[in-house]
């Protein structure tokens, strides 16, 4: 069976560790859609996040964001939407704060954090590190990427102080010690229509059970009459598990993935530092 559809996580997949797109990977793409296939971001990030980046590379296609919580046109329009409900937001908040968690909130005015400001900067230029924080001084493209991240964030000093009206589409935690996102996820478990995953093991994602990033694509697939069996999809992490189901075609882990990833991938391809996705979509796609 041919590919028709590729869908790429971003993260640890097509950007690599400061959070750039190679050309290698964005000729791929581009050959790709050259041949009449398609190709769809699936991020855990918003279309404000994942857009600059991908549109800034030269690469023209939708979105499916927010981890499956909204699925957009290349140009931001929402062809469908599904946040959190009242009943999940208030599950969320009392889980997260009796464990003294501070939050991303990912909506639709941005994202707002309850972090303290100096807090939260300090673990986006850990994450976003190159190695120059331990001369001392960020290097010029850490400080530009850390930008670019920091932008979107409006400091609030709780959920509840979140403008009332905002549509609230995922939560998210980051640098928690790997054993509380375990009992975390434990929690949550007892709330049946809220999705958990983690990009990494140290960090939660929270959306409504029906926002995850398989079923939103099999949605995006269907409106195109595209088969399960004609994609192809690439991840690194948990929060892929959705995508790497097998009635997907192809599901191929990067050469960086978790462990959890690599044990239900079909293929695996090389890591995002050397444009493993470029080597995938080439092996298998054109």
């Amino acid at each position: 069976m041919k590919i028709r559809l590729v869908a790429s996580d971003m993260d640890g997949t097509l950007l690599d560790p400061l959070s750039h797109i190679s050309e290698e990977n964005a000729n791929a793409i581009r050959e790709l859609q050259q041949s009449g296939a398609e190709f769809v971001i699936c991020s855990g990030r918003a279309y404000s996040g994942a857009h600059p980046i991908v549109s800034g590379a030269g690469i023209h296609c939708s979105y499916i964001c927010l981890s499956g919580a909204m699925i957009c046109t290349e140009d931001g329009k929402a062809c469908t939407s599904i946040p959190l409900t009242p009943g999940n937001l208030a599950d969320i908040d009392r889980i997260l704060t009796d464990a003294g968690i501070f939050m991303d909130i990912m909506t639709s005015n941005g994202v707002y954090c309850t972090f303290p400001r100096e807090e939260r900067l300090q673990r986006i230029y850990r994450f976003f590190d190159d190695g120059s924080l331990a001369a001392g001084q960020p290097s010029a493209a850490l400080e530009q990427a850390v930008s670019r991240f920091a932008s979107a964030f409006t400091f609030v000093g709780s959920l509840a102080d979140v403008p009332s009206g905002t549509v609230i589409y995922k939560i998210g935690s980051t640098e928690i010690p790997a054993e509380t996102v375990i009992r975390l996820k434990e929690r949550f478990s007892a709330c049946p229509d809220i999705a958990t995953a983690s990009t990494f093991p140290t960090d939660i994602e929270l959306t409504n059970v029906r926002a995850q990033k398989g079923l939103a694509l099999k949605a995006f697939a269907r409106e195109r009459s595209i088969l399960p069996g004609e994609i192809m999809v690439l991840g690194d992490s948990d929060n892929d598990l959705s995508m790497f189901t097998p009635e997907f075609g192809w599901t191929v882990a990067m050469g960086n993935a978790q462990d959890c990833l690599k044990a239900v991938a079909k293929y695996e391809t090389k890591s995002n530092r050397e444009d493993g996705v470029a080597f995938a979509i080439r092996k298998y796609a054109l």
